[in-house]
């Protein structure tokens, strides 16, 4: 499960940006399949939406372990609007990415969940900037400030100790 966000600072100008994190949520369960080509995604609170991201999502923690021939059902469900400004995209990503880690009984460091995330929304066309902000405050909550461009958490998260620049 990951946390809804919303924007304080669009980073579309700068490339830093802010947001912070909100109740709302997205819930993912991945099963993956050895061996198999079969991909199937399910977005039971948006039967119509586009299944790319979460395809992406799946593949880009798959690529990042080297892990090749595998098939994967993604289910999701939300109580987040879509393309209302609550940043289900991002949360989508979060909540696949670690579903998908905890599918293969891996884990990775909140970081590397947030590249994962924010690689698989680039490669999916979800995003203009990378949406690092909106997905570091889904993860973390509370407020964040970063660099979407160079990827870093100036504030918001506990493990950061980089100041605003």
């Amino acid at each position: 499960m990951a946390h809804g966000a919303a924007t304080i600072i669009n980073a579309m100008a700068t490339g830093k940006g802010a947001a912070f994190g909100i109740a709302l949520w997205t819930e993912a369960e991945v099963e993956l399949f050895p061996g198999s080509s079969a991909r199937e995604v399910e977005i039971a609170s948006d039967p119509g939406e586009d299944t790319l991201l979460a395809e992406k999502c799946v593949d880009c923690v798959l690529d990042y372990f080297g892990l090749k021939d595998f098939g994967f059902k993604v289910v999701t469900n939300s109580n987040i609007p879509i393309a209302k400004g609550l940043k289900s995209s991002s949360v989508a990503s979060n909540a696949i990415v670690m579903a998908t880690l905890s599918a293969l009984g891996k884990r990775l460091s909140n970081l590397e969940i947030l590249n994962l995330s924010v690689n698989a929304a680039i490669e999916a066309r979800t995003t203009i900037t990378g949406a690092f902000d909106d997905a570091s405050a889904s993860l973390f909550g509370n407020v964040v400030i970063t660099n979407n461009l160079q990827r870093r958490i100036y504030i918001g998260s506990s493990s950061s100790r980089n100041k605003w620049r």
